[in-house]
């Protein structure tokens, strides 16, 4: 890791009241100080001191009223010395402190550079750097409740109170291999085996709610389908309080994916409506029907909306036949108006609430009237009961993973303890036991930053932002 020291706007750029500029590195006092006028220079000042003062330019004129925090090393958030200048806000006056600092010899930062330096001087390891970045981009309050457990060590600590039984286990069968002949015999091979099992377990738990965690942190997608003009912009304007889709009494008024975020348990939910789905002659709702089709295979939850004054249609039927890889809520909307008869020559059954379609895992049916105040909510109700069952996870759960290479250690770690308890199950040689033990070590302490690659590390600080 380069030893000098960066510069980088800890905030983000734009008009706002405040800023930071942080510095960290060896020079970062020095610097500050040759920069700084006020009673006390930052070389002269004690760690977690802020001192007023002005900002100089090169010509010793201010460019600002500023304050300037000071953290020596170690305690400071990299580890290193840190210092950071609170200014005015906007683009000139944080943009003149940038430049000013790299002239006195402050190199700009690299994206999540501040953070890759925490880990590399052991104040953060890998899994916690990674939940900053988490909790940055948490959208959520189940996201940020998340990010926060893994950043305050959750995860660091089940992944030491794994790796401590792997060490035991391993101890023991390492001894089979070197003082066979002391080994007590009342551990026999297929208590090890049962070891191995357990430890097994409690990994492949926090592998099969993994996918859950992920879904919290990046919020879930629900797809509103079904035949044009049936209400499906309607219900989700109804559902985020304001006109977000054009609404018309012309089918095929929506020829794009329209998407709008709200907040249901905590999770961030994406609502996606999509253009009505028949055969279109017109090329351009023919593609947007491709898009909806497209949209649905890639949603956590799809509401297939029905017009209950008209009843069942055959399409309908085909379009619950072709959600069948989601989880499914049937909203009948236009419940304020009388039912009619289906045309005889459509072939579909009489429709209605309850009517079959094929499908016996639907999670809810429900009514509703989008144009109607609250005439959403029993979907909105809908929707919020199946969110714990889509993501997997409880509300009173602890984090398990915050990203997809924690999640691949994992799945490594599992692979790695199934042959090792199949190779103890068939009497495999110790040795070879042994070797898989160490490979379920070896990926659970990556997820920690134990053993991995320079370039790995990089890699994953560089999709942090500048000045983290």
């Amino acid at each position: 890791m380069s030893n000098d020291t960066i510069v980088a706007l800890a905030t983000a750029p734009g008009e706002s009241a405040l800023a930071i500029a942080r510095l960290s590195g060896p020079e970062a006092l020095a610097i500050a100080s040759r920069c700084f006028r006020g009673r006390t220079a930052p070389e002269s000042s004690a760690s977690h001191r802020i001192l007023f003062g002005s900002f100089l330019a090169a010509d010793g004129a201010v460019l600002d009223t500023v304050l300037a925090s000071i953290f020596r090393a170690p305690r400071s958030y990299t580890g290193e010395d840190v210092v950071e200048f609170s200014c005015h806000g906007g683009a000139s006056i944080p943009a003149a402190i940038l430049d000013e600092l790299v002239r006195l010899g402050a190199r700009p930062a690299r994206p999540g550079e501040f953070t890759e330096r925490a880990f590399r001087n052991g104040k953060i390891d890998l899994a916690q750097a990674e939940s900053v970045a988490a909790l940055i981009r948490a959208r959520s309050e189940r996201s940020l409740r998340a990010a926060r457990s893994a950043l305050g060590g959750a995860l660091s600590r089940r992944i030491a109170a794994i790796d401590a039984e792997l060490v035991s286990l391993q101890a023991e069968v390492e001894a089979r291999i070197d003082f066979p002949g002391d080994v007590d015999e009342v551990m026999d091979v297929a208590a090890l085996a049962s070891r191995c099992a357990s430890i097994g377990a409690k990994v492949r738990d926090w592998v099969r709610r993994s996918p859950g965690t992920r879904r919290l942190q990046e919020g879930l997608r629900a797809a509103l389908v079904g035949r044009p003009n049936v209400g499906k912009s309607s219900l989700l304007n109804a559902l985020v309080g304001y006109e977000r889709a054009i609404v018309t009494e012309h089918p095929g008024t929506t020829r794009d994916t329209v998407e709008e975020t709200i907040a249901v348990n905590g999770v961030e939910l994406r609502l996606i409506d999509t253009a009505g789905i028949r055969g279109a002659r017109d090329p351009v709702e023919r593609a947007g029907v491709e898009r909806a089709r497209q949209t649905v295979e890639s949603c956590d939850l799809a509401v297939l909306v029905l017009d209950r004054s008209e009843g069942l249609h055959a399409e309908d039927g085909a379009l619950a036949s072709d959600l069948s890889a989601r989880p499914l809520i049937v909203a009948w909307n236009k419940a304020d108006l009388p039912r009619v008869e289906e045309r005889a020559s459509s072939g579909a059954p009489r429709g209605g609430p309850r009517a079959s379609l094929g499908r016996t895992d639907i999670v809810a049916e429900v009514e509703t009237v989008a144009i109607r105040p609250g005439g959403a909510e029993p979907l909105l109700d809908a929707i919020r009961d199946a969110v714990p069952g889509i993501l997997g996870v409880n509300a009173g759960d602890e984090v398990v993973t915050t990203s997809a290479r924690q999640e691949g250690n994992l799945a490594e770690a599992l692979d790695a303890l199934g042959r090792a308890e199949t190779g103890l199950g068939a009497g495999a040689a110790y040795d070879l036991v042994a070797v898989d033990l160490a490979d379920a070590r070896r990926a659970l302490g990556e997820i920690v930053g134990r053993g991995v690659d320079d370039a790995v590390v990089a890699a994953i600080f560089s999709r942090f932002c500048i000045g983290k």
